[in-house]
């Protein structure tokens, strides 16, 4: 049978439309694109993790196509640290960094990370947002780095009145430091804005451009969207997808038992404009500030979204991987405690979810899962090799089979001073030891039951009845040998 005129047609668009979103160099390597998301404090509370209020849908959708993992673990609790950790495949005590202020290349001039590592094969690699913490790390490794934008406040009413204060401080020879404190305005913000008044929306229009540009090329791209950071600033519509009197107030009690050093006092909240500088907030406060995390999140979705949607228009879905996770989880009120910086689970547990091409699609793994494993796993099923020296594992089994078992255990840390609290987390405890960085002696132990609970409410290290438990971690810690000769110790 001959064809029609209008069947010839539509079969000729179809190749013109495939030769026109296929990316010739990947057809011939086989190599696939890789997108990754990166999402500031975001804790596991969406709606594909079971907060059914949480409005989530596009990172729901991207579960729906991909694997999420229920058990994966950042390795600090703190922004640089942990994308730095994700960055290199490594432990902060491998790569050397365990703060907030240190680049990575002052410490590794050498260092091998995931945009060099797709540079050197051949790969257009390019950042938009927060990426890692501070821009001027690894500028060498990008194709291109899009600008850090500072935009946090976006009401002319918010900024008018922290442009008053700054002014006034100014007159009254208010120092840097309180000056910044001026500067940081309120906690949160309701604005009557599009999303593009603020810094993520601009990443994600940022991000759409570069893949138009860049789609018949092969591209690593990070994409880092900095809610639901402080402040909760987000457009009046995120903040309407939910109710006040929804949010719950957690109960205000620190586990029995627990050593002081294993908490803050939650300074990075208390710098903000109405946070009172020591005590608890108010139920309203909490409130409030629970609602204004909860429409940052789905701000944040909403952003995904949109780059999502356009790398499915450009037809680049089925070559490409795509990650999102979080860098570290976050308090709201549990415990009393607010932000990050602890070895908590709370801090620790992090959202991830992978969804790659010819994999399982729609699935959760229970599997304990560390974050320096995304190295390996986009490394590998991009076609490369996975370079020496990362000590992340290839999450491929996982994503082939999400029922397999993985690792006994996954590990975190967090200084205090010259102390440094290792964690270990395995499929029901969490046991951390805080040991002395001059004498390597362990002055603090926590154990947690985390069968029923993210938040126990009691540190069982020196129960008679857990000692053998006890024993059996400090035995695991130390065979990680994550203890001793790191760059981190060196340094203190």
């Amino acid at each position: 049978m001959i064809p029609s005129t209008k069947t010839l047609g539509l079969a000729l668009q179809g190749i013109f439309a495939a030769a026109l979103f296929a990316s010739p160099l990947l057809a011939e390597s086989g190599e696939k694109n890789v997108l990754i998301f990166f999402i500031d404090d975001l804790r596991p509370e969406l709606h594909c993790y079971g907060a059914d209020y949480i409005k989530s849908p596009a990172i729901d959708s991207l579960a729906s196509q991909g694997v999420l993992f229920e058990s994966a673990y950042c390795q600090q609790a703190l922004c640089a640290p942990s994308r730095i950790s994700m960055m290199t495949g490594q432990y902060p005590d491998t790569n050397g960094i365990a703060d907030l202020f240190t680049p990575l290349l002052k410490v590794d001039p050498k260092a091998v990370t995931l945009p060099g590592y797709f540079k050197k094969r051949g790969y257009v690699t390019s950042s938009f947002g927060k990426v890692y913490h501070h821009n001027r790390d690894d500028k060498p490794s990008w194709s291109q780095l899009g600008p850090k934008s500072a935009i946090k406040y976006a009401s002319p009413e918010t900024l008018k009145g922290i442009e008053e204060r700054v002014a006034e401080g100014r007159r009254k020879g208010a120092d840097v430091d309180e000056l910044r404190t001026l500067g940081k305005g309120p906690a949160v913000e309701i604005a009557e804005v599009e999303d593009e008044a603020y810094a993520d929306g601009q990443v994600a229009k940022e991000a759409i451009e570069s893949l138009r540009r860049n789609k018949d090329k092969p591209f690593f791209m990070c994409v880092g969207f900095a809610k639901p950071h402080l402040p909760f600033a987000t457009p009046k519509r995120y903040w309407d997808l939910y109710k006040r009197e929804q949010f719950t107030v957690p109960e205000r009690k620190l586990p029995e038992g627990a050593p002081s050093l294993a908490f803050t006092v939650w300074g990075e909240l208390r710098g903000y404009l109405g946070i009172p500088e020591e005590g608890d907030l108010t139920d309203e406060q909490t409130r409030e500030l629970q609602h204004g995390y909860a429409a940052s999140v789905s701000f944040a979705d909403a952003q995904v979204g949109k780059v999502m949607a356009e790398l499915d228009r450009l037809g680049l879905r089925e070559n490409t991987i795509v990650v999102l996770w979080g860098d570290h989880g976050y308090k709201l009120g549990d415990y009393g405690l607010w932000c990050k910086h602890t070895n908590l689970e709370l801090d620790t547990r992090v959202p991830l979810i992978i969804s790659a091409p010819g994999h399982a699609k729609g699935e959760r793994s229970k599997a304990l899962v560390e974050i320096i494993d995304i190295f390996p796993t986009v490394a590998e099923m991009s076609g490369g090799d996975i370079p020496s020296g990362r000590e992340g594992k290839s999450l491929e089994p996982l994503l082939q089979d999400p029922g397999k078992d993985f690792r006994p255990f996954a590990l975190s840390q967090y200084p205090r001073g010259s102390t440094m609290g290792y964690s270990l987390r395995t499929d029901r405890w969490r046991y951390t030891e805080w040991i002395k960085s001059d004498t390597k002696q362990v002055v603090f132990k926590e154990l947690y039951d985390h069968r029923e609970s993210e938040t126990p409410q009691k540190n069982l290290a020196d129960e008679a009845e857990h000692a053998e438990l006890v024993s059996k971690l400090s035995q695991q810690m130390n065979a990680a040998q994550r203890v001793g000769s790191s760059k981190v110790y060196e340094k203190n």
